[in-house]
């Protein structure tokens, strides 16, 4: 039966009116997780040096003063005051309609999960949450991907699907737009908000430059990454160590100095270590220039056993058996499958940029193809797993069951797999070193 009370009241006259006048709750922040009444939007995370204890928030501030990220491990929804930690914008960026902000959190603690919002003057964002990477050596997932540029419906039922299979992490391997305008990342930030899960999970993004990025400061711009984009982290202690690459600008030079001074201290100490950029050394699209900047890697790959590079730009899908560079072999590689030094290709696109007839096979190709999709990996202490999601024009992300728990790799009802050549699972077991 309802229940009925009466409330005494203690004002008179005006006191009275204005009192029942009030809202009963005035602190802000209260209100569903989703709800966002602030300045903000288009939220990003970044993974740039040490996941395990960092993380840089992103957003734009669209009006008003930069807000400030309010942080914990304990969730207290959008009741910004409640939080423990707080953290000011480190460095901003002026943009068409806004201001593009960073907040560097650092001192965090490794496997945690944390929560936040972003405080301005006009209210407090949605509320967010996040994991940072392990310390121990733990089985973990992550996506790999890249050319996203053209066709947003693509683009927004990959991310879709991105945020059901709940990855650690996403490295994306360049050509997210294809002019480097603020309008056009603007559509691609909005796109990216659907990797967020309906309960607040933000995947963090390691971010890779294009050749459609051709502004020389668009991806540091928009994910505060280093001015050239090249840097690497370690997870899981010493499980991966995972490199991104920058192949529009010289392969050799600095790049390969800090590349082989990286891996002559880091290579021999971790399990596995993985590299990401965007032009392939050879692309399996004939169209397309051999590449030849990028193919400077190699050999420094070689030396340091590199166990597998994710490459993007030629718009198709390949697997190549573990390789060596090898000036006899076809175009400048040979097929090293018992080789400890071996390195696999994999990658070449594509999120949404226009197919292209995967026609250029090599003898070291396992199978190549064009669609849609991108790589999801799980790196476990004695193997790293790789399925190639597929999508085609049939396919919808709404068909897709999400995973049972995060870094899980069952591949969930709905989703579709590339059934490539020599099955579409590509495994590359741990090598003694």
């Amino acid at each position: 039966m309802p229940i009925s009370f009466t409330i005494k009241p203690l004002l008179q006259g005006g006191a009275l009116a204005l009192a029942l006048s009030l809202p009963l709750f005035a602190v802000e922040g209260v209100g569903v997780i989703g709800e966002n009444d602030s300045n903000t939007a288009n939220f990003r995370l970044m993974w740039i040096e040490n996941p395990t204890t960092e993380a840089t928030v992103g957003w734009v501030q669209k009006s008003g003063k930069p807000g400030v990220v309010h942080y914990g491990k304990v969730d207290k929804q959008r009741k910004h005051h409640l939080y423990t930690k707080t953290q000011a914008v480190q460095r901003t960026v002026t943009i068409e309609g806004g201001t593009n902000c960073f907040a560097k959190l650092t001192g965090l603690e490794p496997d945690t999960e944390y929560f936040y919002v972003i405080k301005d003057e006009a209210g407090v964002s949605r509320r967010l949450k996040f994991y940072t990477a392990p310390s121990k050596a733990e089985t973990f997932t992550f996506i790999n991907g890249g050319d996203s540029r053209s066709n947003r419906k693509t683009r927004q039922e990959l991310n879709k699907i991105a945020a059901k299979l709940k990855p650690l992490f996403i490295s994306f391997s360049g050509d997210m737009v294809n002019r480097a305008t603020d309008k056009e990342w603007d559509a691609w930030f909005i796109d990216w908000q659907l990797t967020i899960s309906e309960e607040g999970t933000i995947i963090p993004i390691v971010a890779h430059r294009g050749n459609h990025e051709n502004k020389k400061d668009a991806i540091a711009n928009e994910f505060n990454t280093p001015d050239d984009v090249y840097y690497a982290f370690t997870i899981g202690g010493d499980l991966l160590r995972y490199y991104t690459l920058n192949s529009e600008i010289p392969a050799a030079g600095a790049q390969s100095e800090w590349l082989e001074k990286d891996l002559g201290k880091h290579a021999s100490k971790v399990t596995f270590t993985a590299a990401g950029y965007h032009k392939p050394m050879r692309p399996h699209v004939s169209k397309k220039k051999e590449g030849d900047n990028p193919y400077k890697w190699a050999p420094i790959f070689y030396k340091h056993a590199m166990d597998l590079a994710f490459e993007s730009d030629s718009h198709c899908n390949k697997r190549t058996h573990p390789l060596k560079p090898d000036v006899n072999g076809e175009e400048g590689f040979s097929v090293a499958k018992n080789d400890p030094k071996a390195t696999v290709y994999t990658g070449e696109g594509c999120w949404g940029a226009p197919l292209r007839k995967a026609d250029d096979g090599k003898s070291w190709t396992i199978d190549c193809a064009a669609f849609n999709g991108f790589d999801w990996v799980q790196v476990t202490p004695t193997a790293i797993h790789l399925k190639t999601v597929r999508f085609d024009k049939d396919d919808s992300a709404q068909k897709v069951q999400a995973v049972a728990q995060m870094n899980s790799f069952k591949t969930p009802d709905g989703l579709s797999i590339w059934q490539a050549k020599g099955g579409e699972l590509l495994t590359i077991k741990a090598k003694k070193k």
